[in-house]
């Protein structure tokens, strides 16, 4: 599991702990409206400073491929 750090719509800041291939079937998918927006470390905590620490997570990120 490694902590990864998205943006939403609303632009708050969510930590979400999955694997890798969570992620890449995630980051792949461009069918839904609502996608995350993978941002780095260093994005999140200026995120944070702007959003007077508003950061949720971290929540467990487990999805199945269907390829």
């Amino acid at each position: 599991m490694m902590p990864v750090y998205v943006t939403t719509e609303n632009n708050n800041v969510v930590i979400l702990n999955g694997d890798r291939d969570s992620f890449r079937c995630r980051q792949r998918n461009k069918d839904k409206e609502s996608t995350l927006k993978f941002i780095s470390y260093k994005k999140m905590i200026r995120k944070r400073k702007k959003n007077n620490g508003r950061v949720y997570g971290p929540f467990p990120f487990v999805t199945v491929s269907k390829l």
